[in-house]
């Protein structure tokens, strides 16, 4: 293996230097294959800086326990007219509004509690959704769901005198309309007639439809056939009658609901994209994505206000998860469907709105094309946008949507995880459905469950650095953004194993004030492009910014008569006790020359070395800190020595 920021002299002297870390994890390489700057560990880790390796964010409570939560269902930001924002939350089957001091309950509405919620901001309104209970929708005051109508009842068919008679048929059902969705039709009625319709021509060749009015109702839709069960849209009135008489023209396109969307479809995740808002994963209806009317009707499922829906390979093996507002080849926005399927992978639809206009209303009208056949996802709430590209998670990994490079016109999807591949291998695969992921700092945060029941890790992908790190052993429901009442935005996470809001940063030392452990390691690096030649090592040097606490340093490596073992190891600390390298004794090795008390590391930068008596064919560097007052930054670290000539290991003999 060729070795990249080490050469070897003349003089075989060995010189590993290493102090570039931004290529990040890769562990489905060996880590005698790996390359320098990269890492075959990164325990609670992330890269800082322009890529080096340094102790994680710390987590503690945002608030106290939401009453009666034993987990967190889903918060999100509710911006009001005035400017002024409040984090709302779902826990233990409620909605509460949560500061840092209180937790407020607000009525109207109840959740099934241990199922995700969803939330969309849109006019003035705060949507909230979860796939069980009926849509609701906040104000800044109070909260709601949306209340059903009836479908109409008592449909009665009456002939004029000129179509009286039989040998042809007239089917009717009529539907009622709220300001939010349609019924579902009446019982089918019918009449025999003597003309066909398309030739009536006299004033006395009509049907009058009449049904008793339903109390909520606005308008009702009026659909009719000449074979049963075929009823398409005729008209729409406000009032509980209608005389046709053969001028309106039926809408093909527009059939019977067969789902009462007045009370609002009951999806899960939610997008806007086109000035709608879009949801997927209706429990009675697993293939259909619904659609809102556009502007005074954003947030209208009706067909009459522009509101649709269409179902995707009804069926078949694929089910819309997710809608994200994405764009075409061309870059021109679309509403794009990413699916799952059975085995975990599934497709990506984009779907497409035309018209058509009956009378004086104009319907929607939807049409679907398959962009991406090979992947989509399983889990709707790690769909995200980041830059020019959509982020998810399936099974087989983390995927990128984007254009194909060199190709007009061309979307594509790639495996963006081939490097921690084993680590996803690792998620619980029943579980994928609940990971969540969102960008923040320009990093893409997935949080999946590897042990138990729910998310219990987290790992990222490094945009700057175009790396994975991995992992966090926290793992949240949900991440989310909040600014509060001063102006200062806290990045957050719900917790998927109590009733908290806990969160992220920098300032934040261990998980909830218990310490977690970090660990990086290196590359396992060959002495010699002869991987049969051993080398003498000599010195070794560690680079540190801003130690804190206690950093634990180790190398390790295969010696002659030796397994692949700790070599040699030292303990830096931030005090000034009498400890460290350069003083303390590591076996009969004095680590360092030097004999005096040592300083202080609050420095900013500080270098260490030990001095080395070892004969190894590899080596490799470990830093790890284990207590609550740990920190820093690895700025680099070099190995020197002297490759030797020696003899075959007499326990390598076949």
């Amino acid at each position: 293996m060729k070795l990249r920021n080490y050469a070897y002299s003349k003089i075989q002297e060995l010189n590993i230097q290493v102090d570039k870390f931004n290529d990040g994890l890769n562990v489905i390489q060996r880590a005698t294959r790996i390359r320098p700057a990269e890492a075959a560990e990164l325990l609670n880790l992330m890269l800082v800086d322009d890529g080096l390796p340094s102790p994680r964010w710390g987590t503690a409570v945002y608030g106290g326990a939401i009453p009666g939560a034993s987990k967190i269902d889903g918060f999100s930001e509710y911006v009001k007219a005035n400017g002024t924002r409040e984090l709302i939350v779902i826990g233990g089957g409620k909605a509460w509004r949560h500061t840092k001091d209180t937790d407020t309950e607000i009525t109207g509405a109840t959740f099934t509690a241990g199922v995700r919620a969803y939330f969309k901001q849109i006019k003035g309104f705060l949507y909230i959704s979860n796939g069980i209970d009926p849509l609701a929708r906040y104000d800044g005051t109070s909260l709601i769901t949306y209340a059903g109508i009836s479908e109409p009842t008592n449909v009665q068919l009456t002939g004029g005198a000129g179509i009286t008679g039989t040998g042809y048929y007239y089917y009717a059902q009529v539907t009622a309309l709220n300001a939010i969705g349609e019924t579902v039709g009446s019982t089918e009625v019918s009449t025999t007639i003597s003309k066909e319709r398309t030739t009536w021509v006299e004033d006395n060749e009509t049907m009058t439809i009449t049904w008793d009015a339903v109390a909520g109702a606005t308008r009702y839709q009026i659909y009719i056939s000449d074979e049963s069960g075929y009823e398409m849209l005729l008209t729409s009135t406000e009032t509980n009658s209608y005389v046709d008489d053969n001028t309106a023209v039926p809408n093909p396109y527009v059939e019977v609901p067969d789902t009462n969307t007045t009370i609002g479809p009951k999806f899960g995740p939610m997008e806007l994209s086109g000035n709608r808002l879009w949801g997927t994963k209706d429990p009675n209806n697993k293939y259909r994505v619904y659609g809102t009317g556009t502007g005074p009707s954003m947030g209208v499922f009706s067909d009459f206000y522009g509101g649709f829906w269409i179902d995707l390979e009804k069926g078949g093996r694929t089910e819309p998860q997710v809608v994200v507002d994405y764009r075409d080849g061309q870059g021109n926005s679309k509403a794009t469907v990413l699916c799952t399927t059975p085995e975990g992978t599934g497709c990506i639809w984009q779907v497409e709105l035309g018209a058509a206009t009956v009378g004086d209303v104009t319907f929607v009208i939807p049409s679907a094309t398959k962009v991406v056949g090979s992947f989509g996802t399983s889990s709707p709430a790690t769909a995200v946008i980041a830059a020019n590209d959509v982020y998810f998670l399936n099974k087989k990994g983390v995927f990128v949507l984007g254009n194909e490079k060199q190709y007009w016109g061309v979307l594509r999807t790639n495996e963006l995880s081939v490097k921690i591949r084993p680590y996803i291998e690792k998620i619980t695969m029943s579980k994928i459905s609940d990971a969540c992921a969102y960008y923040y700092n320009d990093k893409v945060f997935f949080s999946v469950c590897t042990n138990g029941s729910f998310n219990n890790r987290i790992f990222y992908y490094d945009r700057e650095n175009l790396s994975w790190v991995a992992d966090w052993s926290v793992g949240v429901n949900q991440f989310g953004e909040h600014t509060d009442s001063s102006g200062v935005t806290h990045f957050l996470g719900a917790s998927s194993s109590d009733g908290y809001i806990i969160e992220f940063s920098k300032n934040i030392i261990g998980d909830r004030g218990v310490a977690f452990e970090t660990r990086y390691v290196g590359p396992q690096f060959p002495v010699s492009g002869d991987w049969s030649k051993f080398a003498k090592l000599k010195k070794f040097y560690i680079k540190l910014a801003n130690p804190r606490g206690t950093v634990q340093v180790s190398l390790v490596g295969t010696g002659k008569s030796s397994t692949f073992s700790t070599i040699a190891s030292a303990t830096i600390t931030s005090t000034s006790a009498a400890t460290g390298l350069g003083f303390d004794p590591l076996g009969s090795v004095l680590l360092g020359t030097s004999n005096g008390t040592p300083t202080t590391f609050a420095i900013e930068n500080t270098q260490r070395h030990m001095r080395l008596k070892a004969r190894v064919r590899d080596i490799q560097v470990r830093v790890t800190t284990t207590t609550l007052e740990n920190g820093y930054t690895l700025m680099g670290y070099k190995i020197k020595g002297n490759i030797l000539t020696v003899s075959d290991p007499s326990s390598e003999k076949i």
